[in-house]
């Protein structure tokens, strides 16, 4: 993973994996609302960090890989509002979206972006 992208990410992967052991050790609510709540704000930083390097760099994916960024936002946000309302319960089947959504990005969308920046940079070092 390319160096730009790389410390983000894994502190999205990091929290996934707190927010699973809370889901099945059952922890409260207002834990598990704490921790979404550092995803999303950290998720955020770390999308707008890749869309400034999207653009600095002339990506060509950047609007559908700016569209998969909005959408997860608004998903997660709905979420957000459901469990601090007491709508709904944050259990496994969230986790099973949360983390296969992670995943799925992280080896689709980031990975042709890595390999954008890598390619860039080595371009960028050619006599």
């Amino acid at each position: 993973m390319h160096p730009l992208l790389e410390k983000d990410h894994q502190q999205l992967i990091d929290l996934v994996e707190v927010m699973d052991r809370c889901v099945v050790n059952g922890n409260s609510v207002s834990q598990i609302t704490q921790y979404l709540d550092a995803f999303v704000t950290i998720a955020q930083d770390e999308f707008k960090h890749e869309e400034e390097l999207m653009e600095n760099y002339n990506y060509p994916d950047v609007v559908e890989h700016k569209k998969e960024h909005v959408l997860l936002l608004e998903q997660l946000r709905s979420v957000h509002s459901k469990l601090t309302h007491g709508h709904t319960p944050f259990g496994q089947d969230y986790m099973h979206w949360l983390r296969n959504w992670l995943e799925t990005h992280l080896l689709d969308a980031d990975e042709r972006l890595d390999k954008f920046l890598y390619q860039k940079n080595a371009d960028g070092h050619k006599s």
